[in-house]
């Protein structure tokens, strides 16, 4: 792990260009940048994606994108690069106890108003068996009681099958994402829908918690995600929001803790086939006084416009392993241990209003190595944040 983690500060100062396959000057080639740090070239560049092989798919492991209703932009990026995502997964469902009547075997299903059977003939790409659409479903409101009664009840697990089933039966649906917490406690839930699934030709993916403290590795450990490996379809590991409970901020998803992961829940090369790691497509911006907030990219080119350019680094914290060739040129900070970029947010009045993490080309590009070394798949949450410019790393890491 430390060998490959050094490989990709060796492989630092490698030009863009060797993310975008060759192409004609009357061809569209963004982000030709040197750095991928350069802020005034994510300026030009950020509403001008590259649409060269937008429906072709280089990326040898699977890709899963989710959308959701309340970013409608990611519906829109999904239909525009068809082709180069293998599942796609609308945050359509929750899954809540009747509240009425909190007595067993009683479900109700919300959000099929949501569910676009047109969009979804526009998402599938018939010829090459890419965009597959598995809805998301998840746990909402259930108490401890609830889940209790639950877990270990095979009735009531062949209930929900059946509630679940309806739907993908009513909607053609090519499968289901499960997202329950940790799902080793939802095992004989997951087998019989499993099951279900696969006698009707359809797939489980099954979100998986990404492993934070030594309490994580109690509730999943490399023999229950072996054993779930024989009925679930794929894995959608959630390595981001690494930061997210720290009022002070730092990155989303830092690489040595993907790494980490990948390597406690499936220690053996052989075993990683079915595991999609997780990008977050969306900044993070952090202020002591207030909570974490998630920013889209619309947002965060605004701040970046509105930054002045003598704050715009930390003089003591920055640490980029590739010079700028313009000493003149803002650049974003670049934490060389997380592999992630970010700046200080200064308002109009010359006031700090926190730090803002975000992914950037150089970090979409390491970890989608680092996929590339590992054999994993990769999961985007979601790619409606970052409109065109996360467009543009979308279109780099399936070019690889």
């Amino acid at each position: 792990m430390k060998l490959f983690l050094q490989k990709l500060i060796a492989f630092g100062s490698i030009g863009l260009s060797s993310l975008l396959i060759a192409a004609s000057a009357q061809q569209q080639k963004p982000f030709q940048n040197h750095n991928a740090l350069d802020v005034s070239t994510i300026l030009k560049q950020h509403n001008k994606p590259n649409t060269l092989e937008a429906h072709e798919k280089h990326f040898q492991g699977d890709t899963l994108a989710y959308v959701t209703p309340w970013n409608n932009r990611g519906y829109d990026i999904v239909k525009e690069f068809k082709g180069k995502f293998d599942y796609v997964s609308p945050v359509w469902y929750y899954i809540q106890r009747r509240i009425a009547n909190r007595s067993s075997m009683e479900f109700d299903i919300d959000g099929e108003h949501d569910v676009d059977q047109g969009w979804m003939k526009e998402v599938k790409d018939e010829s090459t068996g890419k965009g597959k659409v598995l809805p998301r479903f998840q746990l909402r409101g259930w108490t401890g009681d609830d889940l209790r009664l639950f877990v270990s009840n095979k009735a009531e697990s062949q209930a929900l099958v059946d509630k679940l089933m309806e739907q993908v039966s009513k909607y053609n649906f090519d499968g289901v994402v499960i997202e329950c917490g940790f799902p080793a406690f939802f095992q004989v839930f997951l087998s019989q829908l499993a099951a279900q699934l696969h006698e009707n030709g359809r797939q489980l993916i099954v979100v998986l918690p990404a492993i934070m403290t030594e309490e994580h590795r109690k509730y999943m450990t490399p023999d229950i995600f072996k054993a779930m490996a024989y009925y679930v379809d794929r894995f959608s590991l959630m390595t981001y929001d690494f930061s997210s409970h720290d009022p002070n901020g730092g990155p989303s998803s830092p690489i040595e803790w993907i790494m980490d992961n990948i390597e406690y829940l499936a220690p053996e090369s052989e075993e990683r086939s079915k595991l999609l790691i997780g990008f977050n497509m969306y900044a993070m911006s952090y202020l002591p006084t207030r909570a974490p907030e998630p920013l889209v990219m619309k947002t965060v080119i605004e701040k970046l416009q509105d930054q002045p350019k003598e704050r715009m680094l930390d003089d003591e914290l920055f640490d980029d392993d590739v010079p700028d060739e313009d000493s003149s040129t803002e650049v974003l900070n670049w934490d060389s241990t997380s592999q992630e970029a970010w700046f200080i947010d200064i308002d109009e009045e010359g006031i700090r209003q926190g730090t803002v993490w975000l992914p950037t080309l150089r970090s979409i590009k390491n970890r989608v190595r680092l996929a590339e070394d590992y054999e994993v798949g990769i999961a985007l949450w979601e790619v409606g944040q970052g409109l065109d410019y996360y467009v543009s790393i979308v279109k780099s890491l399936t070019n690889m």
